[in-house]
């Protein structure tokens, strides 16, 4: 069964191009991990200025290790410091 992880957020004012850029970098991080299938960094096409990543796994625990890869902890930290309140992280098995 496969593994989805999809995380949604809304940048500070002002702080949308480095909070981009940062999702681009984890997606072209997880992509290049073992056991990652796909990934993407997401934008909004509602206006709501949200961004975000989906990425699809071979399994959880392939996901849990690119979670805790240094440099995923590392530019995560940065992107917490990017958005507001209430960024969503959420994952899904897939059939």
């Amino acid at each position: 069964m496969r593994y989805v992880r999809i995380s949604l957020m809304k940048p500070l004012s002002g702080r949308e191009p480095e909070a981009q850029r940062l999702n681009v970098r984890l997606a072209t991080l997880y992509a290049s991990l073992e056991g990652c299938l796909e990934s993407h960094a997401l934008t909004a096409a509602d206006g709501s200025g949200e961004l975000g990543r989906v990425s699809l796994w071979e399994s959880a625990e392939a996901a849990d290790r690119a979670a805790n890869h240094e440099d995923s902890l590392a530019r995560r930290s940065r992107l917490h410091l990017l958005v507001k309140k209430g960024h969503r992280e959420r994952s899904f098995y897939s059939e």
